[in-house]
């Protein structure tokens, strides 16, 4: 049986992996000048390739008279027409909040984006920040910006038209680990994949009981909003330990919020390295990071989280750890330049770090008591 897990994004996001490499696809001269001559840019003084976030969303950093701008070409799969004019309209609702948000370039007929060949290319303000300290006010403000991006979104009148994709209870997941074995095998050694069958049962379970427990916890009953669904440190930018821009809206989804607030938690607190030496990242999570951006995303919060969400995070935070780890692995034998294999005995070193600590995190995540210090 052929298995396409297609509502599932497939996008590198986790820590240096979200970003490496060289960019796959290229915007051509030719259609470079084509699109900017949609836009009134003064006159054009520098033009680089801007080699940063997913490979296939090309972008160039324009530098001119008017100021420095970005240009990014929509990847395949992103570039649904009414989909990104949502995501226009949520960063245009946001912008009137005052949410930090890099900001549209409109062209000469006041369209928020250019459609040429059949692919969609959008133009931002250039915003230059500084990246994550992973330090604990930091972490806080990433929850505190979370909360306002949800609140302002609860008023959002339109239709949402977004992705479907979700990483908690896929039913996908079980079969595409179960195909694994056979994909790397086309990959990798046989040497390299001693243990690998025991590695992606171990996945597998940890999935599957994270997935159960999280139903339990009454995940049904939860009322479904637009949330940002990529909410990681290369989406956000700092001045500081204050967020200045959120960077990129086109991974919106229909969905519980603490969707978002499981995925930061897991996304700012992973201990890593770079992507030359995954075998040596650390095995675990920074507690303090989990515990600033849940505290932060509840104070600030419109409605602050109920206890069943709180107690949801942790095997949510295991669901899109896997998820965001096998896809990519299962699409490619790899997750970006690291062998599949050693990806998955990441992926499995960490789960065994967080399964016995999962009460300490929901512990840790509660409001703090009045004159309690809460770390952030």
């Amino acid at each position: 049986m052929s298995i396409e897990p297609d509502n599932i994004d497939t996008t590198h996001r986790l820590g240096p992996l979200a970003q490496e490499g060289s960019v796959a696809e290229e915007i051509s001269g030719r259609d470079l000048a084509i699109v900017l001559s949609r836009y009134d840019l003064g006159s054009v003084d520098r033009i680089s390739d801007y080699k940063r976030g997913s490979r296939r969303s090309p972008k160039m950093h324009i530098v001119s008279s008017m100021g420095e701008f970005l240009l990014k070409r929509r990847a395949t799969g992103h570039d649904e027409y009414s989909r990104v004019m949502f995501a226009h309209s949520v960063q245009a609702m946001l912008a009137e909040h005052r949410f930090p948000v890099a900001g549209l370039v409109s062209t000469t007929e006041e369209s928020t984006l250019v459609q040429h060949e059949g692919r969609i290319y959008e133009l931002f303000r250039f915003i230059t920040g500084n990246r994550f300290d992973k330090s604990n006010p930091a972490a806080s403000e990433a929850g505190r910006v979370l909360a306002h991006f949800h609140s302002i979104l609860l008023n959002l009148k339109d239709d949402p038209v977004v992705g479907d994709g979700i990483f908690h209870h896929s039913k996908q997941i079980p079969e595409v680990l179960g195909s694994l074995s056979s994909v790397l095998s086309t990959h990798e050694k046989s040497t390299e994949l001693e243990g690998i069958d025991d590695t992606i049962a171990y996945i597998r379970e940890q999935y599957k009981i994270s997935a159960e427990k999280v139903q339990k916890l009454e995940w049904n009953s939860l009322a479904p909003q637009i949330v940002h669904g990529d909410w990681h440190p290369g989406n956000m930018l700092y001045d500081d330990t204050e967020i200045i821009a959120v960077i990129d809206f086109d991974s919106l989804r229909f969905q519980p919020r603490v969707t978002d607030v499981a995925n930061g938690a897991l996304q700012f607190s992973m201990r890593m390295g770079t992507a030359q030496s995954v075998e040596s990242w650390g095995e675990g999570f920074r507690g303090h990071t989990i515990q600033s951006l849940v505290q932060a995303y509840d104070q600030f919060s419109q409605i602050p989280l109920f206890p069943s969400e709180r107690a949801m995070i942790p095997d949510l935070m295991v669901e899109a750890l896997i998820v965001e780890g096998v896809i990519p692995i299962w699409k490619t034998g790899s997750f970006g330049s690291v062998k599949g294999s050693t990806f998955l005995r990441l992926i499995e070193k960490k789960l065994k770090w967080l399964e016995p600590k999962m009460q300490r995190v929901i512990d840790v995540i509660q409001p703090p008591l009045s004159g309690e210090d809460s770390f952030a």
